[in-house]
């Protein structure tokens, strides 16, 4: 595993939390749409966060393995 500059780890971070603003505001506008009456944005915003950690390290690790050593 090589080692990353910090400027590299920040856009890292920078990426997640664009992927997870516009995974809870998804799942958010998605739940509100389906379920009006039952909307419960805590469970929403757990399962965008879920997603969009699985969506960050299935990146992070394709670009690792594409990545020269």
């Amino acid at each position: 595993m090589q080692r990353q500059s910090i400027l590299g780890e920040l856009g890292w971070l920078a990426l997640f939390i664009a992927l997870l603003v516009v995974a809870v505001y998804a799942m958010n506008a998605l739940v509100n749409a389906l379920f009006p009456r039952h909307f419960n944005s805590t469970i929403a915003d757990a399962i965008a966060a879920v997603v969009a950690a699985v969506v960050f390290i299935a990146t992070r690790a394709a670009v690792s393995r594409r990545a020269p050593r």
